[in-house]
């Protein structure tokens, strides 16, 4: 399951994209993704967005556009249960964090903010270890070490199919680096 559409969240410092002469610095920031070499993925889930621009090859050509342009349809909830609350994107939220050896904390965040950067920004030890602490990708989704159990959610949708394959073992875990925050929820950190 997921929402279609995928767009910028922010622009990282130092990339490509960053020094682009057209959609430099943060021009990007907030812009959807419209289509990949001419094809149109403005209604694709963010799985297959990644898959049509890791098959496009080595040069890539894609166009951006506004977020949010067209209405999205209300997805009806399975087996009549009732639909995910959804929280406003800025909504004052309370993010939960168990760790070992730690006390419970409670963190003030912000619906749309990344989960990554967020604890982080609060000083929660997210890379416990030295193989972690020089191992992390940075937030790029690639190395699994920020992998988070969410013990309880509220608003948040299931996790992606990328995530499925990436932490098949953890099936309640979730990659704080790939995840904003979608509503209050109690994470357990390794």
């Amino acid at each position: 399951g997921g929402a279609a559409g995928t767009y910028v969240l922010e622009v990282g410092e130092g990339g490509s994209a960053r020094a682009h002469p057209t959609y430099g610095g943060d021009a990007l920031a907030n812009q959807s993704l419209l289509s990949v070499d001419g094809a149109d993925v403005s209604r694709l889930t963010f799985d297959d967005v990644m898959a049509t621009i890791i098959a496009a090859g080595d040069e890539v050509a894609l166009t951006f556009g506004e977020k949010g342009g067209e209405e999205e349809e209300e997805e009806e909830a399975a087996d009549g249960e009732e639909p995910a609350v959804e929280y406003a994107e800025g909504t004052a939220v309370t993010v939960t964090v168990l760790q070992e050896g730690q006390p419970v904390r409670e963190i003030e965040a912000r619906v749309g903010d990344n989960l990554r950067k967020t604890l982080l920004e609060n000083k929660v030890e997210l890379y416990r270890g030295l193989k972690k602490k020089l191992g992390n990708c940075g937030g790029g989704g690639q190395c699994t070490f920020c992998a988070v159990d969410m013990v309880e959610t509220d608003g948040w949708l299931e996790r992606s199919e990328y995530e499925d394959s990436k932490i098949p073992k953890f099936p309640t875990a979730r990659l704080a680096c790939l995840n904003n925050i979608a509503g209050p929820a109690t994470i357990r950190v390794q």
